[in-house]
């Protein structure tokens, strides 16, 4: 029964940061934080022409085109410069394509997480192993502290090898790797992509916290009925 439980915490722990770090990911996805993101004070201008509406417009764009459902990228196929010209080259529309398998990856694995969790809290509420959902959302909502306690420095201090290291991972060869000049570098810069790591990481220690207090209470409440 000890390692029937230990097990179950241990399986529900090691989802919980991928969760909470998608759910971050899921609320910066958004028409209002691009607006938000490329309309504020002190973001770097377009060196090459784009105005705030034009950049803005193709940030959007390209929102839409990983979005699951959407009608994928060949919206991006579609989009044309001031001059007519093509918005994206082939390399970028490749890149693209891969980003939105990622996130379509990403998002089912969720949501196939998040099921799994809430029917295993549901089944096991009876047994003798109802302290395993909360325990493992406990530890896994301390692991997210923790790791955002070790990552933080990283992305504030070293976010250009963060971000290199993130793309070998998730992306074969050098197929992310573009100049200042591509149209994507001109709509999500660096500094767009240091803004949305900090935020992620924000929305996942906060979330984490909740998480861990209301599985605290949980799991007292679950010991509780025990003894």
């Amino acid at each position: 029964m000890r390692v029937a439980t230990w097990t179950v915490a241990v399986l529900v722990a090691v989802s919980v940061p991928m969760i909470l770090v998608v759910n971050g990911f899921r609320v910066l996805a958004t028409d209002t934080f691009v607006d938000w993101e490329l309309g504020r004070d002190g973001f770097p201008p377009d060196l090459y022409g784009f105005d705030t509406e034009q950049r803005t417009a193709l940030a959007k764009l390209g929102l839409r085109s990983i979005e699951p459902g959407s009608e994928g990228i060949v919206l991006l196929e579609r989009a044309t410069l001031a001059d007519g010209s093509a918005a994206f080259r082939d390399r970028e529309l490749t890149h693209m394509r891969d980003v939105r398998t990622l996130f379509g990856a990403a998002l089912r694995v969720q949501l196939v997480a998040l099921l799994a969790i809430v029917a295993l809290g549901l089944l096991l509420w009876r047994t003798r192993l109802r302290a395993a959902v909360p325990a493992g959302l406990l530890a896994g909502s301390l692991a997210t502290l923790a790791i955002a306690v070790l990552a933080v420095p990283v992305i504030l201090l070293g976010f250009d090898g963060f971000f290199v290291r993130f793309h070998e991972i998730f992306f074969s060869g050098d197929s992310w790797e573009f100049s200042n000049a591509d149209t994507l570098i001109r709509i999500y810069p660096e500094q767009f992509w240091v803004d949305v790591s900090r935020l992620t990481a924000a929305i996942a220690v906060a979330q984490a916290i909740v998480i861990a207090a209301l599985s605290w209470w949980w799991l007292r409440a679950t010991r509780r009925r025990a003894a």
